[in-house]
């Protein structure tokens, strides 16, 4: 059987495929165990689901139910109580003898229907609230068949922040209600906007207010990642130089999901060994696939804003884009017109801010701006 490429990009095997995380993973499986929720954040494309899913692995044999909800497309309580529910279904499918029983009580509970999805045959809930008062019954008769159970929960909801954004006002006062009152169930909370949750878990008079710990997710250590790149590539018998290893991290700024694609796509071209020449071939052909995209994404922007976007691109990060040499260096003129274009882009999530720089957020669209 031909080897599996050892750079993930998108899913989560084993700890053979996972680089690092050892503190973080120990840190959250701690607070679990000690019966605290632990409030994951960090900028996008870091490995937060990935340590999820490495802190699930070393729990899957343990006494608890392992739930992961990713709510960053729902919009509304109902649309979180559907993908709760489904949730459940297939870990019940997995753990419970009787789950045709189990998930009639839950289906009577929240007023549901069990349809099957068409393309894979799993069961599915399908819910039809008309009003705020049904989902909020929805949601209380979920946490009450929980916590009916004789084993303990847990669940991982990942970009936690998006109920803020929920049609319904209160939904925060409302599931930090039922959190409370759960006594075997504990949570994950996982988002890449961190403003917004330092905000629910750090301000006085938030419902959330200091009801978990708090762990900001850093870059993995660019030593740590680099053994780890080198040991799969000899493990594999390839041939690499831990120089280029390292010029590449250092290249795509130590940020998880590009080094990960990267080296994925130089694995693939099954050259035993690995030369500057060849790595230099496999990032240029890795931005010309994205040229299409690239350009889309100019469109979506003004003129003050692209160039902008280019100029943070083109300087790797900046710490202070309204300073007189940045805006003399390229070409700026007016301060409020950058501050509005700056504003813009991070409201766009086109770039971030990160230890007071700024960073475009896509590492791919930032090397390519910065060869314009």
């Amino acid at each position: 059987m031909k080897p599996i490429n050892p750079f993930l990009i998108t899913n989560y095997l084993t700890p053979d495929y996972f680089c690092d995380r050892v503190e973080e993973t120990d840190r959250i499986i701690s607070a679990i165990k000690n019966n605290r929720n632990l409030t994951l954040a960090s900028i996008r494309r870091l490995g937060k689901t990935g340590l999820i899913k490495n802190v699930f692995y070393h729990l899957k044999d343990s006494k608890y139910r392992l739930l992961y909800i990713d709510i960053l497309a729902t919009t509304s309580l109902q649309e979180l109580i559907r993908m709760l529910g489904n949730a459940i279904i297939e870990e019940e499918k997995r753990n419970s003898k009787d789950f045709l029983k189990r998930i009639s009580q839950l289906i009577m509970g929240i007023k549901a229907k069990l349809v099957f999805d068409p393309v894979t045959g799993n069961p599915e809930i399908e819910l039809g609230y008309e009003n705020y008062q049904e989902a909020e019954m929805g949601i209380s008769q979920i946490f009450e068949y929980l916590s009916n159970q004789k084993v303990h929960y847990i669940i991982a909801i990942d970009e936690f922040q998006q109920i803020t954004f929920y049609k319904e006002k209160n939904v925060e006062a409302l599931l930090r209600t039922y959190i409370q009152q759960s006594n075997n169930i504990y949570f994950i909370f996982s988002g890449s906007n961190k403003h917004i949750l330092t905000s629910m878990f750090s301000e006085y008079g938030r419902p959330f207010y200091q009801s978990s710990d708090f762990l900001f997710l850093q870059r993995i250590p660019a030593d740590v990642y680099a053994r780890f790149i080198y040991d799969k590539f000899t493990d594999n018998k390839r041939d690499i130089e831990k120089t280029d290893i390292e010029n590449v991290l250092s290249y795509y700024d130590c940020y998880t999901f590009y080094v990960q694609s990267f080296f994925n796509r130089l694995y693939a071209t099954g050259e035993k060994k690995i030369t500057p020449v060849l790595i230099e071939k496999v990032k240029s052909l890795m931005l010309e696939e994205r040229e299409y995209v690239f350009y889309n994404y100019r469109n979506l922007l003004t003129d003050s804003q692209f160039e902008l976007l280019k100029a943070i691109a083109k300087e790797g990060s900046v710490d202070k884009p309204n300073s007189q040499q940045f805006m003399k260096k390229h070409g700026f003129v007016q301060p409020s017109s950058l501050n509005r274009a700056l504003k813009a882009l991070l409201d766009k999530e086109m770039i971030y801010e990160e230890d007071a720089f700024y960073k475009v957020y896509d590492v791919f669209f930032s090397k390519w701006l910065s060869k314009i």
